[in-house]
């Protein structure tokens, strides 16, 4: 072998494995890279999130919830750009309620309420079945909402102009439906699917969503039997970034959108969203200046690549088996069928423990060396976890928004930083080649558990650990094969890059999603998978020169230091901390209240509440509410409380009855809450719709006095001034609510109310998430009676 040979063979053997591995988590990270924002210019068949922009000035100029004239405004503008482009209108006025889900802060979230929903059908030259594409108008009363779903309203609408360029009629129906009340809880969709007849006519739904304000777009939830429709997703040649981990996983969570609703119809289709910059979302920071142009591109791409291709498809033919699916690299997805997951891991199960035994056999791995390499890979991966929290909850502390969001404005250098204690953590242990090839084998203990696990209980999430198994398997067998002979130097690069690619190319690249989706406040999720990519690195790491990996070690280090000293330093500057403060007046007992769901009120907030406010619940006000408010008394308001007319009552199910109840803002309030405070409710209904199901978490009518099971409240949204009625199934016993009705922002009277300006250094009002949803608000509450059963027995 000549001179040039042999070096240019030693340097592949020593650096190639390095390099490979690099290589493929460089390439598997473009998956993240949204398509740039084309220009005003582009052509006319082409989406342009230059043009989409118009929609959005529109539509995000400020806040616009359910019922609000602001909500009146950017439906008018959607009915007129649909009309524009030849579409087919109507505008869906109905009621709708339902039972989304247990509160965090206790009751179960009771939501009903009147919505107008907007619909633009585009025929096929086939009609029938139809492509749904959908988002939702309206936004929290807390921000402008430009991201979520301003972003997705205008990329609809300039997804179809440019459809239109086209100048040829799909297949297919084409559906536009902009949902209202989506923040509310889903009452638009729920409006929509349940009572509209095109719902009918539906064979495919295409939602589009954001959860912040930066993207990429990702697709986190597929409907059922998705083999099919993936096919078209994978198919469109605009960048994907779609796991059936998004999807098992979300399948668990509480969170829901309108997609929801569709998947419980039965109906195949996507979710998109994009979710990054979540300390911005739900809150005044939504706006337009903090609008990702990437991210409304990406929305806009996919909305027209695939009408284009589900417009002319066979929607009979888009339910098939689920499929396993995962990006490689960018535009390119992944896909098998979710019934050969039990096989793959068979044999990935095989491969790794013929590779573990033949190796034990030999005396190339030794048996008490592996299991102290397994004992340290479990302390590492425990410190680590605690250690990359433990830095985000150290630098949350000098962060308003962390508390609320366990997010940071601009995390990106957070991230860094957390990925350079990370790999400085993985690069500091040496060894030789006999040393990482046992700390690989290591490695592939609790990946052998995790693939077990996954292909048993969530199979979208199975590939995730299933093929950096198989590579570590086919590692073990050349890493730990006779180390003499001409190939032994490549024989161990070639097992040192199996063992080290597929978990580069997959865990790598899914710490930046676990650090936007989980939110940095659990960032160790995010250490461990790098902790446990460098084990099965270390032995393509063997051949790094000692300084080199000082070096990256050191850098790794100075980075995080770098990051932590600059936020700390920038404490108490830049946005002003998050605040919740809302006035309660109570014209029955000629009081007020401040309150603050603030863990540590704001100077703004402590100059309402005094220097001593009451710490605790208020049961009689919130009943089942497990949160403690800060209050103290405030200066009452002539304000008019909100009113319950009983209509009526009947006879009702189960030895109980039916109470039929009016009730009325005077001051033209658009949400309204009842709950009751002695007794549960068996059944409820607004506006004569269907009766809810009486359920496990539903009290009993017949119950004792004291609320149950964490209370019954029904919210109310977007209440006409003629009112909403609502009937309830009681005991005969008399019975007490509580009435309630909130508007946004401080009551504007009396003199010596806190000044509610919105610039810097002045008032930030918090998100709407959890209990501060009800926050920065002027209240009213009144207390209706309803006495004994009236009706004969």
């Amino acid at each position: 072998m000549s001179r040039p040979t042999h070096a240019l063979r030693r340097a592949l053997t020593r650096f190639g494995p390095a390099a490979a591995a690099t290589a493929a988590a460089a390439v598997a990270a473009t998956a993240l890279t949204a398509p740039r924002p084309r220009a005003q210019d582009a052509p006319d068949r082409d989406f342009s999130a230059a043009r989409a922009l118009r929609h959005l000035r529109e539509v995000a100029s400020e806040p616009h919830p359910t019922g609000s004239p602001a909500a009146d405004r950017v439906r008018a503008h959607l009915l007129a750009e649909l009309k524009e482009l030849g579409l087919e209108t109507e505008v869906q006025d109905a009621v709708a309620g339902h039972a989304v889900g247990r509160t965090p802060y206790g009751p179960e979230y009771l939501a009903a309420g009147r919505v107008r929903n907007v619909i633009g059908r585009l025929p096929g030259s086939v009609p029938g079945r139809s492509v749904l594409l959908m988002t939702h108008y309206d936004s929290v009363p807390q921000g402008p909402g430009a991201s979520d779903a301003g972003v997705p309203v205008a990329a609809l609408l300039e997804a179809v102009r440019a459809l239109r360029a086209d100048g040829r009629t799909l297949l297919n129906d084409l559906l536009l439906v902009f949902t209202d009340g989506e923040e509310a809880g889903l009452l638009g969709g729920r409006a929509f699917f349940d009572q509209h007849p095109l719902a009918a006519t539906v064979g495919v739904v295409l939602n589009f969503e954001a959860r912040g304000t930066r993207g990429p777009v990702l697709m986190f939830e597929a409907g059922p039997g998705n083999g099919p429709v993936l096919e078209h997703l994978a198919h469109t040649g605009v960048p994907v970034f779609a796991s059936s981990l998004f999807d098992a996983v979300y399948r668990r969570m509480t969170n829901a959108t309108d997609f929801s609703v569709a998947k419980q119809h039965g109906l195949p289709g996507l979710n998109f969203a994009h979710i990054g910059g979540f300390s911005r979302y739900h809150g005044p920071l939504d706006d337009l200046d903090h609008v990702d142009h990437r991210a409304l591109q990406h929305h806009g791409d996919l909305a027209l690549a695939l009408a284009r291709r589900l417009g002319d498809a066979d929607l009979a033919e888009l339910t098939g088996g689920d499929a396993v699916f995962f990006p490689v690299k960018r535009g390119t997805l992944a896909r098998l069928p979710a019934a050969a997951v039990p096989a793959l891991t068979a044999t990935a199960g095989l491969v790794w423990a013929g590779g573990l035994r033949s190796a034990l056999r030999r005396g190339t791995l030794d048996g008490r060396r592996l299991a102290g390499d397994g004992a340290l890979l479990a302390a590492k991966a425990l410190a680590g976890a605690a250690a990359g929290t433990a830095f985000t909850a150290a630098l949350g502390r000098a962060a308003p928004e962390f508390r609320r969001h366990g997010d940071f404005h601009g995390s990106g250098d957070v991230y860094a930083a957390v990925l350079g204690l990370a790999s400085a953590a993985a690069l500091a242990q040496r060894g030789d080649r006999s040393r990482a090839a046992s700390r690989a084998a290591a490695a592939t203990l609790p990946l052998t558990a995790a693939s077990a696990a996954l292909a048993g209980a969530l199979p979208g999430g199975s590939y995730l650990t299933l093929w950096p198994w198989l590579g570590a398997g086919t590692g073990l067998w050349l890493l730990t094969a006779d180390d003499t002979g001409r190939a032994a130097d490549l024989r161990h690069a070639a097992g040192a890059t199996a063992a080290a690619v597929p978990a580069a190319a997959l865990l790598l690249p899914l710490t930046r999603l676990l650090f936007d989706g989980l939110t940095p406040r659990l960032a160790g999720t995010g250490v461990v998978a790098v902790q446990l990519a460098g084990e099965l690195a270390a032995p393509a790491l063997a051949g790094l020169d000692p300084r080199v990996r000082r070096t990256a070690v050191a850098g790794g280090l100075l980075l995080a230091a770098g990051v932590a000293a600059r936020r700390l330093a920038r404490r108490g500057k830049g946005t002003p901390p998050p605040e919740t403060l809302s006035h309660l007046h109570l014209p029955e007992r000629g009081e007020a209240l401040w309150l603050s769901s603030d863990a540590t009120p704001t100077p703004r907030a402590r100059a309402a509440l005094g220097d001593t406010p009451e710490h605790g619940p208020l049961p009689e006000l919130f009943p089942g509410w497990n949160y403690s408010f800060h209050h103290a008394p405030a200066p009452t308001v002539d304000l008019p409380a909100p009113r319950a007319d009983i209509e009526g009552e009947a006879p009702g199910e189960a030895g109980c009855r039916s109470v039929r109840l009016l009730l009325r803002s005077p001051r033209g309030a658009r949400q309204l809450s009842l709950a009751a405070l002695d007794t549960g409710v068996r059944r409820w209904r607004v506006e004569d719709g269907p009766w809810s199901e009486p359920t496990a978490r539903t009290p009993s009518p017949h119950a004792p006095a004291g609320p149950q099971d964490g209370g019954w409240e029904l919210w109310l949204h977007g209440v006409p001034d003629s009112g909403i009625r609502v009937e309830l199934e009681l005991p005969s016993a008399p019975v007490r609510l509580r009435l309630l009705d909130r508007v946004d922002g401080l009551p504007r009277e009396p003199a010596g109310l806190p000044a509610g300006g919105t610039g810097p250094g002045e008032h930030h009002p918090a998100a709407a998430l959890h209990v501060d949803t009800w926050g920065n608000a002027s209240l009213v509450a009144a207390t209706v009676r309803i006495p004994a059963r009236t009706h004969p027995q």
